[in-house]
């Protein structure tokens, strides 16, 4: 068993998997992963199964000093990561050494890193799933974020040869981003104005954008809509609420609403909406049926 503390937890700092599925219908989210290919592609590094639970770090990664010796490998965002302040390469499996100390910087482009070891995380399952849902308070480690102090454990795998694959490349996380789009259950209830209007327009992530939602400023969509009652949704549904703002629900959306959902997000381009950071721009690109 192989273990390190936190030192500096960085800003929002969790563990998540690919997520819970099967308790929608009582209210629960889904959770998991924002990017996704991030996390598969930091597990297939180190040679872990693909879905195993990792380190999602959001902003910042923080610092970590390592008690056992470990394979651990970084994705995501355009981050600088040092080891005993010695920069280092992501996408890349790295051998670390007992009292070595691993920095996860700001990201240059993209919002969110993940961290894993070679091995799996000893943290409680919860209804099927290692993820951390802050509001519910459970999943990953207690509940909650990480805090300087935790020590953090795995068990080691019994064979692994880590090695990234010649798949992997490492992507590029642009400040403006074209989202692929469908059309809602909603959509018609915009007219032919409206739709244009929506389709031409340059949204920027908001500040107030997290884990539930991406929330945009801009131009807003006039519109007049009947109240609805309130339906289901999902990860990457496009709400209009009468603001004319846009709404990208994310993993730790809610699992119903009551805004009209115009757009979804093809399921291929969500995690590059995990990636956007607050000031970055998107536009949305709808897509033939």
């Amino acid at each position: 068993m192989g273990s390190l503390e936190v030192i500096n937890p960085g800003i929002f700092t969790s563990l998540q998997d690919k997520g819970r599925f099967g308790y929608r219908k009582f209210g629960i989210p889904i959770s998991g992963a924002m990017d996704e290919q991030a996390m598969a592609d930091v597990n297939r590094i180190v040679g872990n199964p693909i879905n195993s639970p990792v380190i999602e770090c959001t902003f910042e990664g923080g610092k970590y000093e390592f008690n056992s010796d470990a394979v651990i490998a970084i994705t995501g965002a355009d981050t600088e990561v040092t080891i005993n302040g010695k920069e280092v390469p992501r996408y890349k499996s790295l051998t670390v050494l007992e009292g070595d100390l691993l920095s996860i910087g700001h990201p240059k482009r993209g919002i969110r890193n993940y961290l894993t070891i070679q091995g799996s995380w000893k943290a409680p399952k919860v209804m099927d799933s290692y993820s951390t849902y802050v509001l519910g308070v459970f999943g990953g480690f207690d509940g909650r974020t990480l805090a300087a102090g935790d020590i953090l454990k795995w068990n080691e795998l019994d064979e692994a040869v880590p090695s990234i694959s010649p798949d992997i490349q490492i992507p590029y996380f642009s400040s403006k981003l074209s989202l692929h789009v469908y059309p809602g259950p909603e959509w018609e209830m915009l007219n032919d104005r409206q739709k244009t209007e929506l389709l031409n327009a340059e949204f920027t992530v908001d500040s107030t954008s997290n884990r539930m939602a991406i929330r945009f400023s801009g131009s807003s969509v006039a519109h007049s809509f009947e109240d609805m009652k309130s339906s289901a949704v999902a990860p990457g549904i496009i709400q209009l609420p009468p603001s004319g703002l846009p709404i990208l629900l994310m993993k730790d959306a809610q699992t119903i609403g009551g805004y009209p959902r115009i757009l979804y997000v093809a399921e291929y381009h969500l995690w590059r909406a995990g990636q956007l950071a607050p000031g970055d721009t998107v536009r949305f690109d709808l897509q033939n049926s």
